[in-house]
């Protein structure tokens, strides 16, 4: 029989605790690649939100912890505009509000020469004209308020009719209401404010030297669409507090796996002893022990990666994430905590080999 062959019956030997080994593994992992997947998916989703409304540049208060709280003058559009290699400038503000038995709703507002406006692909209805007290709503937001075309609900406490459905691409603008910029700045009190300014450039501008221009041209932040949420405190918060609970989960998996194999050890004394007496090797022994630990760790990680890809789903479910992230794990994230949990395992399997080759075949044989 291989060492592997072995190393996989002994673990069959106690079928309860190997599983439940390989759980405590899985749900660690599984945990780690959420998480991480969510704090990426929130940046992502909002790059390709605003990718899709045609953003190019986005231009913000500078210093801002907070991208939704960061607030600029509504008069710095023109002097954008007015810039050499800007083709278009797109006014926005950003707002969270309850609609209806305390459910969030994320509401931008355009300017009303936006070319935003020209883009939005409408499911049902028409575009708010300008001024007009009206709403746009995202067909997964509408689908989970409930509402339909005609509906009036109930926004910064003034009841607000939606005139338009939108059928967007991304999970972020499916989730979104759309409002005038000008009805949305009086109705959260927000009067000649944007949160930032979309920038589209001319055809043939070299983006680099347009950045530089804008930031020495108004004390602004000048991002591209993925940049933008780099400096945002909420979003740190969150990726840092996902690595960390990300971190804490896979050490206790590896010291699950280490209790495991200790017991192991300890129940098999006898066994080591005799195959030590045999002519077993110390190497060939800790061989044995670190291979189990693999085995454990590697289904332990094969678990892992099916309840990160479940999560996925129930991330989605939620409607105060599902709406606004597309949750997908990737690649990256699924090779983090791998890389971090083998290791782990093996770790974890060394201790108990050492304790196996340091005990003398006599003394092991003497022991009930």
């Amino acid at each position: 029989m291989t060492l592997a062959g072995l190393a996989w019956n002994n673990l069959l030997r106690r079928p309860a605790r190997t599983l439940l080994t390989v759980l405590t593994i899985a749900l660690a992992v599984g945990t780690a690649v959420g998480l991480l997947a969510l704090g990426r998916g929130i940046t992502d989703s909002v790059a390709r939100g605003l990718d899709e409304s045609g953003a190019e540049l986005m231009v913000a208060q500078r210093g801002a912890t907070e991208i939704i709280s960061a607030r600029l003058p509504e008069g710095f559009g023109p002097r954008l505009a007015a810039l050499p290699g800007v083709a278009a400038v797109s006014a926005e503000l950003y707002a969270f509000t309850a609609a209806g038995a305390g459910r969030q709703v994320l509401v931008v507002g355009w300017s009303a020469g936006s070319p935003a406006w020209a883009s939005v692909p409408l499911a049902a209805g028409r575009l708010p004209r300008p001024g007009e007290q009206a709403l746009l709503l995202g067909d997964t937001l509408a689908e989970s308020l409930g509402v339909g075309l005609g509906a009036r609900i109930e926004l910064f406490e003034q009841s607000v009719e939606v005139v338009g459905i939108t059928r967007f691409a991304t999970a972020m603008n499916r989730g979104l209401g759309i409002m005038p910029l000008a009805s949305l700045q009086t109705a959260s009190l927000r009067q000649g404010q944007v949160t930032a300014f979309s920038v589209r450039a001319a055809p043939g501008a070299d983006r680099a030297a347009l950045r530089a221009a804008i930031a020495a041209a108004l004390p602004v932040q000048v991002s591209d669409t993925r940049e933008l949420l780099a400096g945002d405190r909420n979003v740190g918060v969150l990726q840092a507090i996902s690595r960390a609970i990300s971190a804490v989960a896979l050490v206790m998996s590896g010291l699950s796996l280490l209790g495991t194999l200790l017991m192991s050890v300890q129940e098999r004394t006898r066994e080591i002893g005799m195959i030590a007496a045999m002519g077993w090797s110390d190497r060939r022994i800790v061989a044995l022990i670190g291979m189990e630990g693999l085995l454990v760790g590697l289904a332990g990680c094969a678990g892992g990666v099916l309840v990160g890809l479940a999560a996925s789903r129930l991330f989605d479910a939620i409607a105060a994430i599902g709406d606004f992230v597309a949750f997908t794990p990737q690649a990256g994230d699924l090779a983090l905590p791998l890389l971090a949990a083998v290791p782990l395992c093996v770790l974890g399997a060394a201790y108990p080999a050492w304790r196996a080759v340091r005990m003398m075949p006599a003394e092991a044989l003497r022991r009930l």
